[in-house]
């Protein structure tokens, strides 16, 4: 049995006594928790708060994203989780979560893979034109419940109203959420996303499942758009509309219950 990898997750607010899979709330680090647990692998987490991030990056000899340099937005984040170190492996440290589940498959061959040969460029293209609008369409909803339950110091609290606020163009934290009926279009748009996906899963076959692999183990790509649907999920609670939008969905619903056995 190898030795435990310490994996780099983000705490949120919340009971006392839920588990690290129930505390674990981020649509970036959940991909990595999900292939963790879908190959098996022992792993621990440690907790980071948004104002720790850079500076155990930084600890761990680890430079900025190259792709941050001179970006704004989402891309503009130097240092981020997860982020993971192998004690198997010399504690090699890997970051990013795609670098991470194709880590995971060479280092780890006798666990399913989430990155077979020869689709790398597919689900880096599926991140790119799919995952990524998904993402665009909710983060203005998620923004503000993100700030409220996952800025555990103020220094977090400090951190993300900064660094969001310059994302929406000074728009203050309290703003960004669209309001009133705007909510409703919000949502709507947000269900466009989700049909798209099930179209796309349609392809693979009335026999093929939800996955978007096509078989009964996840993919990358999967990873990633289960850990922005749990993520909603979470952060907005089940009675929310955006939530329901998932739950109610004819796809997106039956996808949660196959993921729940990976939380």
């Amino acid at each position: 049995m190898p030795e435990p990898i310490i994996y780099y997750d983000m705490p949120r607010n919340g009971a006392e006594n839920m588990t690290d899979g129930e505390q674990s709330w981020s649509l970036n680090t959940l991909k990595t928790r999900y292939a963790l647990n879908i190959k098996g692998l022992p792993y621990k987490t440690e907790w980071l708060c948004f104002s720790q991030v850079a500076p155990k990056m930084k600890e761990l000899g680890l430079g900025p994203h190259p792709s941050s340099i001179g970006a704004k937005g989402i891309a503009s984040i130097a240092y981020s989780v997860p982020t993971i170190v192998d004690p198997n492996n010399a504690g090699h440290i890997q970051t990013e979560s795609f670098a991470i589940a194709q880590y995971l498959d060479a280092k780890y061959p006798d666990t399913p893979k989430l990155v077979p040969a020869g689709t790398a460029a597919l689900q880096q293209a599926y991140l790119d034109n799919v995952f990524r609008p998904l993402v665009g369409a909710c983060f203005p909803i998620i923004c503000y419940p993100i700030f409220e339950q996952c800025c555990i110091a103020q220094a977090d609290s400090d951190h993300f109203r900064r660094t969001r606020e310059e994302w929406f163009n000074g728009t203050k934290l309290e703003d960004i959420a669209p309001q009133g009926e705007k909510v409703g279009e919000a949502c709507a748009e947000f269900r466009k996303h989700l049909d798209v996906i099930a179209g796309h899963v349609a392809a693979n076959g009335p026999d093929a499942g939800v996955l978007i692999s096509g078989g009964e183990t996840p993919n990358h790509a999967d990873t990633s758009i289960a850990a922005v649907l749990i993520s909603v999920v979470k952060l907005m609670g089940k009675q929310h509309e955006l939530s329901k939008v998932i739950l109610e969905h004819p796809w997106a619903g039956k996808y949660l219950q196959v993921f729940s056995k990976w939380e």
